[in-house]
């Protein structure tokens, strides 16, 4: 049934236009529709999707089904995935560990330095990572040969170091005798410098050059050492010479190293390199419903929702923040409510401008759209309304730091997935569109001289 799925997802965007499923297409494209007689069941692969079907476009998919089946009394029905229930929003399937090909022990007297909590099961994907994740997982299975050098670069706290430590701790769980060492550039350094210094530069030389992968974290810093990187030029080429993996990582592309020498410039770039992206809001709640179920933590789903809407620089700090309000939990015995989250984290969160209250937001949208408080909170779908109902939601966002469950509720006991939407469509929308900037630049000017 998955042809007329596809189909149903194709005639809502010839009858209703394609920005109706913008954003979601590619959510929906993992669902699959199963018919019994005049029953259509569709199976969605997580809650997310369900409530974002449910809340936003049920009506428009019966009505795609009843046309394309020519059934008119038609029963529609939505399920969550038995094999994805425990799965997270936009999260591909995990790829089991590579099959381990030799039997032979871990050398005991060898340290990797690898972070065991950090394997391919406990890192979530989403679009922000999923090439760079792919690739990671392609490198474990054939060290030395799939892309070596392997370089990734991305931003403090999105998940470069666990991607790497998921790469040794696979290779090591498929051949336990390789001689692995993950390390960052600093201690590298100091290694160095302690060999120089007590004359042990042969052991040095020898420790690093009979490894099978090494995988070096931040090796951006080694650019302002001379005779680090004339070390470590050494190190790669005998490495890759003997066909050994090494993986890098950093916070920019090797052409972006400022001090950088050329021939190690060249060498990290001959490899592949792939970056990783601040995540989106799906990636995030996902990220937050991993490390609560490792952390035993449990979150009230609207402050989940908050915390992956408001912080946006990076996973460390989103982790942060959830440790934080678990321990709350537990030391205080009380509920983690969004009064007790604004109060706890209100150093990560910027608050809005300033407090605007929530009726007058609408009132004020209402007024200059020539409609309603009412008709905004509706169900009706005509464009004026749809407009002013987003563009509300969108100040409602920006100007009180209300979560998008708290948003829905207000306008009109609305699913979360539908304001979310609402407030992404107007974000991307306004570069483009002069005429929506403009009037959300007036609204906020006058909702903040009020």
């Amino acid at each position: 049934m998955q042809d007329l799925w596809n189909d149903v997802l194709d005639h809502i965007d010839e009858r209703e236009g394609t920005s109706v499923l913008e954003g979601v297409r590619d959510l929906y494209r993992e669902c699959r529709l199963e018919r019994t007689g005049n029953r259509l069941l569709l199976v969605v692969p997580n809650g997310f999707v369900s409530r974002l079907v449910s809340g936003r476009h049920q009506e428009s998919i019966i009505e795609a089904c009843k046309i394309l089946t020519g059934l008119e009394d038609l029963e529609f029905s939505i399920s969550v995935s038995e094999e994805k229930k425990s799965k997270k929003p936009r999260q591909t399937p995990k790829p089991p560990l590579p099959v381990l090909k030799e039997s032979a022990s871990r050398d005991p007297s060898w340290e990797s330095h690898l972070i065991s909590r950090h394997t391919f099961d406990t890192y979530v994907v989403g679009e922000s990572n999923r090439f760079a994740h792919a690739a990671a997982f392609q490198v474990s299975e054939n060290p030395g040969k799939s892309y070596n050098p392997f370089y990734i670069y991305g931003g403090v706290g999105l998940g470069k170091t666990h991607l790497v430590n998921a790469i040794g701790n696979a290779i090591l769980a498929k051949i336990p005798s390789s001689r692995i060492l993950y390390l960052t550039s600093e201690s590298f350094l100091n290694e160095m410098v302690s060999a120089i210094r007590f004359a042990k530069m042969i052991e040095f030389k020898e420790r690093y050059r009979t490894i099978d992968v090494l995988i070096i974290d931040d090796i951006q810093f080694i650019s302002t050492k001379e005779k680090t990187q004339e070390e470590f030029f050494h190190t790669f080429n005998s490495l890759f010479e003997k066909g050994k993996q090494i993986i890098l990582t950093s916070d920019c592309p090797p052409n972006e190293i400022a001090t950088l020498e050329e021939r190690l410039r060249s060498r990290f770039a001959s490899g592949l390199i792939a970056d990783i992206q601040i995540p989106d809001f799906e990636t995030k709640v996902a990220i937050l419903i991993e490390k609560m179920k490792l952390e035993g933590i449990a979150l009230p789903e609207d402050v989940i929702y908050f915390l992956a809407t408001s912080i946006k620089s990076n996973i460390r700090e989103l982790e942060g923040a959830m440790i934080r309000l678990g321990a709350y939990q537990t030391l205080m015995g009380k509920p983690v409510t969004m009064e007790v989250t604004r109060r706890l984290l209100s150093n990560l969160i910027q608050s809005a401008p300033a407090p605007v209250h929530t009726e007058l937001i609408v009132n004020e949208v209402a007024s200059y759209y020539k409609v309603s408080p009412k008709e905004i909170r509706s169900k009706k779908r005509n464009r004026s309304i749809s407009v002013a109902r987003q563009v509300a939601i969108f100040l409602l966002r920006d100007l009180t730091q209300m979560s998008f469950p708290e948003i829905g509720r207000e306008m009109g006991g609305r699913d979360h997935s539908t304001a979310m939407y609402a407030f992404r469509s107007v974000e991307e929308n306004r570069d483009s569109d002069a005429v929506l900037s403009r009037d959300i630049e007036t609204l906020k000017r006058r909702l903040l001289q009020l």
